[in-house]
């Protein structure tokens, strides 16, 4: 009897993990701890929500959309996740999403003309988006500007360029501090520790 409810409850725990890790809860909140005696064994379900540690390294995916139609940024959000210590922004993406590096620079230009922007903020986590455009087809930009968002960790963020198929953010951050990135439907996201 015993041995015929135990497989029953291994896939709603997985189930329940999956779906808390694709709603942006934080995955490290489900680390594998040891389970009591009689309880399901936690292993199959931390194994699949856990996040590689919080880095400061530069990361690089590639992505390889069909062009035309160039994928447009259309939308920049953000809030703070204080309960779990970190702040996320996140960069909407309708359809094929494109290649993106994040990494730290020392100070925040716009693309094709090099002047500093000024970006509040003591350090500054920049994530170009290639190919991509940040305008509509009749030129009307979807995303510009330099906004604050007054959060613990993240202060604000810049468009530093729309130019030649890359699209250029900058954060800017009150520390370098780690960070993750991630993929969901239609947007990519950046977590930094707050």
């Amino acid at each position: 009897m015993i041995g015929s409810i135990v497989p029953r409850l291994v896939l709603p725990l997985a189930a329940v993990a999956a779906l808390a890790a694709g709603c942006g809860a934080n995955p490290t909140a489900l680390s594998s701890t040891p389970a009591p005696a009689a309880a399901v064994p936690a292993q199959p379900v931390a194994a699949t929500t856990t996040h590689a540690p919080w880095s400061t390294a530069p990361v690089t995916v590639v992505h390889h959309p069909a062009v035309p139609p160039v994928p447009v940024v259309t939308g920049i959000r953000y809030a703070a996740h204080a309960d779990q210590a970190y702040d996320r922004i996140v960069f909407d993406i309708p359809g094929a999403l494109p290649g993106y590096t994040v990494k730290y620079v020392p100070k925040v230009v716009g693309d094709g003309t090099g002047d500093p922007i000024a970006v509040p903020g003591k350090y500054f986590l920049q994530i170009v988006f290639n190919p991509a455009q940040a305008h509509r087809e009749d030129g009307t930009a979807t995303i510009s500007g330099v906004h604050s968002t007054n959060l613990p960790m993240l202060k604000a963020y810049a468009v530093a360029g729309d130019y030649e198929g890359y699209v250029t953010v900058a954060l800017g951050l009150n520390a370098k501090t780690g960070f993750h990135i991630g993929e969901l439907d239609n947007r990519v996201y950046i977590d930094v520790a707050a």
